[in-house]
């Protein structure tokens, strides 16, 4: 469809990113019966290592740090650079939902002194049971946002401690769990929210298997670039944007990824000064003619959401009022009431 064939919905959409707190209620009514793996969702990039210090211990995540005798004996001032490279988001796990999130990217280790699990990315973090906390406490009050909760790596984990984190889910979450689903045709905004359900998650381990509530990683693509040129990085979104599998989740990570060279280089910078900055800039520019749907955009993910003022959680929400699918449904309408 050419793009002078859209029609813009108004629905006097309040650009002040203080609306992002309800966007998916604000959403045009047409959008409510759209498959949510239609509709563009913004999300974080290890969503909760706000919640990392310099102070932190480190994680098992990276086994080469973890494991070497020189980081230890070197603890302050590695602790610090890996702090400066690992922290990837600026607002907390509240303040992020009131931003528009709807998508996490959460890593977990369990600590080998006291048995918890933590979020984790080079350190470690907060404990899961408080996030999920903040996320239910979200949501009783949010009652038609949905969120997508995506267990992308689980480390230092056995059995016991897989079922820990289940048992925090379905304790605190419950009812909100929405199960298992495999054919997305009619898994529309309105079908979950007949249902009551505003969770899922995606839980990238076996175990999955044995849990109605917990979706298989083959459900939600999630492609890597790896890669620290802008460039490039936009080749890699805009290439896997157009052969996206039908009937599942998408994710397009948005995220530059330095190595250890890259990072001896700029030891006194850090990830957003050298990096993000630049690569958010750029990716604001790359949305701007592009629109969700089974041949577009569906799940975005950046490191600090919050940049510029939040503009690109902003944005991505603003491409459900220019989506073709949805703009065909209305022209149809409009071609129907005139007859």
């Amino acid at each position: 469809m050419d793009s002078n064939d859209l029609v813009e919905v108004d629905l006097q959409f309040d650009k002040n990113k203080k609306c992002l707190d309800r966007w998916m209620e604000n959403l045009p009514e047409e959008a409510h019966s759209l498959p949510l793996n239609c509709l563009a969702i913004p999300g974080s990039h290890d969503s909760l290592s706000s919640s990392l210090t310099p102070h932190s211990d480190i994680a098992p995540d990276e086994p080469d740090l973890y494991n070497s005798l020189f980081i230890r004996a070197t603890s302050c001032l590695s602790k610090r650079i890996i702090y400066n490279w690992s922290c990837t988001q600026a607002y907390d796990c509240k303040q992020q939902l009131e931003a528009g999130i709807r998508y996490f990217d959460l890593r977990v280790a369990k600590r080998p002194d006291d048995g918890l699990l933590y979020i984790v990315h080079g350190l470690y973090g907060t404990e899961t049971k408080s996030i999920l906390e903040t996320m239910h406490e979200f949501l009783d009050t949010h009652s038609k946002e949905v969120i997508l909760l995506d267990f992308q790596h689980l480390y230092e984990m056995n059995h016991f401690d897989h079922h820990k984190l289940l048992h925090q889910l379905m304790e605190i979450l419950g009812a909100m769990l929405c199960p298992y689903v495999a054919d997305l045709t009619e898994f529309t905004l309105s079908w979950l929210w007949e249902r009551g359900f505003q969770v899922i998650v995606f839980y990238r381990d076996p175990v999955a298997q044995y849990h109605p509530f917990l979706w298989p990683a083959e459900s939600i693509p999630n492609p890597w670039p790896n890669t620290r040129s802008i460039k490039n990085l936009l080749a890699f979104l805009t290439g896997y944007e157009r052969k996206r599998e039908a009937g599942k989740f998408f994710v397009s990570q948005s995220v530059l990824t330095p190595n250890l060279l890259y990072i001896m280089r700029n030891l006194l910078g850090n990830l957003r000064s050298v990096l993000v900055n630049e690569s958010n800039k750029q990716l604001l520019k790359w949305l701007e003619d592009k629109h969700p749907g089974p041949h577009g955009l569906n799940i975005i993910i950046c490191d600090f959401i919050d940049y510029n003022d939040c503009a690109i959680p902003q944005t991505i929400v603003n491409l459900n009022h220019k989506s073709p699918i949805m703009s065909n449904n209305q022209l149809q309408k409009s071609r129907y009431e005139v007859i």
